[in-house]
């Protein structure tokens, strides 16, 4: 037997699900269904989702077929990942518009008022406003009008105007996208110059957008509020996201109002958005310096940086810039230095987000070369991102390093404090109880840490949640159930129910998509939520099932049972031994969100993001042909390769469920380098938890943290408790300890 091996406490936990040996030659006990899922995490784009969220873009590549991966010296391909990954906007309306089909020819036939309904939407998508009314007048059912009007105003495409978004919103205030649509409702009061009755009215003067706040500044300066209109501009045009005709607009009408530290504010934001044509038209009111800085961050060269007037350097634009490009470069400890000069005072007007991605880049490869301190300092003076999840990463990243590197486990605690500061999210409630305990441990208090492991205990569908489960023992994993309102009448009759079943049969399943995922980011209305989760399930739709679960989660509500689906993998032959359906779930989930459609930038495919050299290379692996247009178009065959590529990993990586999905995600390249940096996790004297923590590449360390809770969740969900123990006997246990691990060695 393994050395490594001893008891199982809870096999339903990161740490056993990490190391536990599985037998990759077991014959089939289900006729299984296949994996991934690619990150349907990650729709609407809030980055908040970092924390529950990640997809598999092949930072593969090479490292497919065993070979380390190109420019791993440096990791500059990875850096520019991470921060192009994180670049994504939260204007939902572009995300989720894109993400629909065009247009597809009509499916089942269908008449009087659902015929009407689809082709009223129809219409609406090509732009065709006037025509969809028309349509829309014919239809009897006020459910199928009002959903055509809600369609109608939330497309991209709409030329609604004022009026008929307010109408809509004062009479729909429990519908989906609402936030949306009052954004888009001012952004017509700012192009209808609206009076100011309207504007006060309709906004309250607490305006959500730029749009919004210049329409309120213009009535504000006709009133004569002068003050109130100077402070409204002036934040819009420091911090909000323009396109260069509403500048242009914005300019000519509070040009009066602006200083050049707004223009410098909003030069410096724009630099951090990577927005330089944004950035190169606010220099362009400054002067030479400031286009000299615009013009090195665009050119990236040293010459470029060298021309930066003296004076100039200590804007903060052009430190991040600086930052940027040394980091590029591999010269850290410059890097470092110039972080740690910046300019505080200013650093709350910067694009905060941004700085603290380069931050995190930063201290990482600062931990890499044993600089502990250095890395530390490097994030302590940190102004907090504007992101919720950020903030979190931040007090984390804080008190790991000061635990595990520092051996300070006082001020550990006290960065740990922070990390759930105003968060309701499962995974980052349990990340901060869990390192309380941690750090409680390291301090010797026995019933802190306790208290500590069982309130992260608490969130048994969190990666640290059910590491907690480990420390106390436990050995279940307890799942919340839908409740019996769920399928009352009642609750499935209401318009927004109805209106996602009219959508389902007119054959708009990526219509329903958003239109759920709408809601569940927004209404407080449980028991709808949970109509809405058992019409995805008759409907046999994991993605909307899907993304109704997890974004109910992360706001708190039990939604476990949708937030899981069980369905959306389709039966199929293993061409491999088989891995079981909860790992082919588990990726699945994470990987494509379900979606069979799902195509990344990097050509990965379908439910199990599968890429062409790695499919190529399982399908000689495996004897079998290969096929990219199956690939795409058959879910089954697509499922066979990502799980035999799975099979394949999991038996060369001897089991160890950590390095088989960090594997699938980054190449056998990578985590044959992260082995030799951060040690092999199958060894009992490196502590798996740190070494995930230690992957480099924030998508993979994101991503290897999710398939494992997805893990956990799904052996819960298939197998009854008694025969997942009984299988799962022993796990390979990790020793976890103040020592921190070693610095890699010099290069």
């Amino acid at each position: 037997m393994n050395r490594c091996l001893r008891p199982l406490a809870c096999f339903a936990t990161v740490a056993a699900l990490a190391l536990l040996p599985v037998k990759a030659t077991a014959k089939p006990h289900h006729q299984h269904a296949a994996k991934s899922a690619h990150g349907a995490e990650k729709k609407g784009g809030k980055a908040v989702r970092e924390a529950t969220s990640s997809k598999r873009r092949h930072a593969k590549s090479a490292a497919g077929n065993g070979k380390s991966a190109a420019g791993n010296k440096n990791e500059a391909g990875k850096e520019k990942s991470e921060r192009k990954s994180a670049k994504a906007k939260s204007d939902k309306s572009k995300s989720t518009e894109s993400k629909a089909a065009p247009e597809k020819p009509a499916g089942p036939e269908l008449s009087g008022d659902l015929a009407a309904v689809r082709d009223a939407i129809l219409a609406a998508r090509k732009g065709r406003t006037s025509e969809a009314t028309e349509i829309q007048g014919t239809i009897s059912d006020p459910v199928g009008r009002k959903l055509v009007e809600w369609y109608l105003l939330r497309h991209a495409e709409s030329d609604a105007n004022f009026g008929r978004y307010a109408a809509f919103i004062s009479a729909n205030p429990d519908w989906p996208s609402i936030t949306m649509l009052r954004r888009r409702a001012e952004a017509r009061m700012w192009q209808q110059r609206s009076d100011a009755a309207t504007v006060h009215g309709f906004t309250l003067d607490q305006p959500l957008s730029a749009k919004g706040k210049f329409a309120l500044a213009r009535v504000l300066l006709a009133e004569g509020d002068r003050d109130r209109a100077t402070r409204l501009v002036r934040e819009a045009w420091r911090s909000e996201d323009l396109s260069e005709r509403t500048e242009s607009d914005a300019y000519d009408a509070f040009k009066d109002l602006l200083t050049r530290d707004d223009h410098r504010a909003r030069m410096d934001k724009r630099i951090g958005a990577r927005d330089l044509a944004g950035a190169r038209r606010a220099a362009k009111l400054l002067g030479s310096d400031e286009l000299a800085i615009v013009k090195a961050c665009g050119s990236k060269t040293q010459k470029a940086f060298d021309n930066v007037p003296d004076d100039a350097r200590r804007d903060l634009g052009y430190t991040l810039c600086r930052m940027q490009w040394l980091l590029a470069q591999n010269k850290i400890d410059d890097a470092a230095r110039v972080t740690i000069a910046a300019a505080p005072e200013t650093m709350n007007q910067q694009d905060t987000d941004q700085w603290w991605r380069e931050r995190r880049i930063l201290s990482r490869k600062l931990l890499d070369q044993g600089k502990f301190q250095t890395a530390y300092d490097v994030i302590r003076p940190a102004a907090l991102p504007d992101n919720p999840y950020y903030r979190s990463d931040l007090h984390f990243m804080l008190g790991w390093i000061a635990l595990r590197y520092l051996d300070d486990a006082r001020t550990a605690a006290a960065h740990f404090a922070r990390i759930d500061e105003g968060q309701s999210n499962p995974t980052v409630l349990s990340r901060a109880a869990y390192w309380r305990g941690r750090a409680a441990e390291a301090l010797g208090n026995t019933s802190a840490m306790r208290a500590d492991y069982q309130a992260a205990a608490r969130y048994p569908t969190a990666y640290y949640g059910q590491l907690a489960l480990a420390k106390l023992g436990r050995d279940a994993i307890d799942l919340h159930a839908p409740s019996p309102a769920a399928l009352t009448t009642n609750a499935a009759a209401d318009e927004r129910v109805r209106a996602a079943d009219m959508l389902y049969a007119i054959g708009e399943p990526d219509v329903v998509l958003y239109f759920a995922s709408d809601l569940a980011e927004e209404s407080s209305d449980v028991g709808m939520l949970e109509a809405l989760g058992e019409l995805t399930s008759r409907r046999n739709d994991p993605r909307a099932m899907l993304q109704i679960g997890k974004i109910a989660l992360a706001r708190g509500l039990a939604f476990d049972h949708y937030a899981f689906p069980i369905i959306g993998i389709p039966a199929h032959t293993p061409i491999a031994p088989d891995i079981g359906r909860s790992m082919t779930y588990s990726i699945a989930r994470t990987e494509s969100a379900f979606d069979q459609r799902d195509k990344s930038a990097a050509k990965a495919v379908g439910l199990m993001q599968v890429t062409p050299e790695a499919g190529r290379d399982t399908a000689k692996r495996f004897k079998v042909s290969y096929d990219w247009d199956k690939l795409v178009s058959d879910p089954v065959y697509n499922t066979q390769m990502g799980a035999a590529e799975l099979s394949a990993l999991l038996s060369e990586y001897r089991g160890c469920h950590i390095m088989t999905f960090a594997g699938y995600n980054a190449g056998r390249g990578r985590v044959r380098d992260w082995v030799k940096a951060y040690g092999d996790p199958r060894d009992p004297n490196v502590d798996a938890v740190d070494w995930v923590e230690r992957i480099p590449i924030s998508e993979t360390r994101n991503y290897v943290q999710r398939v494992m809770e997805n893990f956990a969740v799904y052996r819960a969900r298939f197998e009854d408790a008694g025969t997942a123990m009984a299988k799962n006997s022993e796990r390979v246990g990790t020793q976890e300890s103040n020592a921190a691990p070693a610095a890699l060695p010099p290069q």
